[in-house]
């Protein structure tokens, strides 16, 4: 008698334990909302030097961002995510500290829809967290409610540049061609489309099986340098044959100087792309199996008392 009580004790902590291990398995799909602040690295401001990407960033340049995604749980380290963001960047040369650059005198600004694509590891595993009842009694693990995580994936984004007038107005400078795109000797036009390459890491606070906190923060390294209109030399609109608007002119070059910049001059650097950020504060919801969504369109037939 004495071993089968053994016996069924240790069968008993053993599917006890096996059933805690599968458990993350019914709250595999995730749905999260999110807001927060975004800011970027490019041609425009910087500190003293030549530039850098740590070095040029500024912080009262960081604007609002937004975002949605589902994630899905491969395992319980592993995590595939997409999600669709929206991010304001901005910069100006008003912030350098660096002369030439102030006195270039550009600024932009610019909206940027996100489609990110991404994998997460989970170098602290996610628990599963505690029942979603009032009073409920934690199960398994004792560890800390959180989950860490390291990321990288893919973003391709949407972006159109602005840049201001000197009577306050807002353009929209792709379809200018401010550094000759399109003319006879000048680069390429550039698109609005883009893709980025994402990297970063974040945190969860589980509050319970089905919800949690987390917050996200991620690098985008882009493959264009046109994030902000800026990249290469100022182009001589003044050739013969070229014939584009004083809009394009005067947004072309803004130097604060008496002269303007020499065509062929340096007004970018095309060797290094443009990188932009976010950090994002979200609510993450489980959605469990016995809590899938329906909808339903029958109409319920009424029973006849007889």
């Amino acid at each position: 008698m004495l071993r089968l009580n053994l016996l069924f004790l240790l069968s008993f902590g053993f599917l006890q334990s096996y059933g805690q291990r599968e458990l993350w398995k019914r709250y595999r799909h995730e749905f999260s909302a999110g807001v927060g602040v975004a800011n970027c690295l490019t041609d425009l401001g910087g500190g003293e030097g030549d530039g850098g990407y740590i070095k040029d960033f500024h912080l009262s340049m960081t604007r609002p961002a937004l975002s949605v995604a589902y994630r899905f749980k491969i395992s319980q380290r592993i995590a595939f995510k997409s999600s669709l963001s929206y991010l304001w960047l901005q910069g100006t040369d008003d912030l350098s500290k660096n002369e030439g650059r102030r006195l270039r005198n550009l600024n932009f600004r610019t909206n940027v829809y996100e489609l990110g694509l991404q994998f997460e590891y989970y170098i602290i595993k996610e628990p599963v967290g505690k029942l979603n009842t009032v009073n409920a009694i934690r199960y398994g693990q004792k560890s800390k409610e959180i989950g860490v995580y390291v990321l990288a994936g893919a973003a391709p984004f949407l972006y159109s540049p602005l840049g201001q007038a000197e009577n306050g107005t807002w353009y929209r400078l792709r379809p200018l061609g401010t550094e000759g795109q399109g003319q006879p000797g000048g680069p390429a036009e550039y698109g609005s489309f883009g893709v980025a390459l994402l990297t970063g890491a974040g945190v969860k606070f589980v509050v319970h099986r089905q919800l949690s906190f987390g917050i996200e923060g991620a690098m985008r390294f882009t493959n264009t340098d046109y994030l902000d209109d800026v990249s290469t030399t100022y182009y001589d609109f003044s050739q013969e044959g070229v014939e584009v608007s004083g809009l394009t002119q005067s947004l072309a070059d803004k130097r604060l100087t008496g002269g303007r910049g020499t065509p062929g001059g340096i007004r970018g650097n095309p060797e290094n792309s443009d990188v932009y950020m976010g950090l994002i504060f979200s609510v993450n919801y489980k959605l469990a199996p016995d809590q899938k969504l329906r909808i339903s369109f029958k109409k319920k037939r009424k029973r006849v008392k007889l």
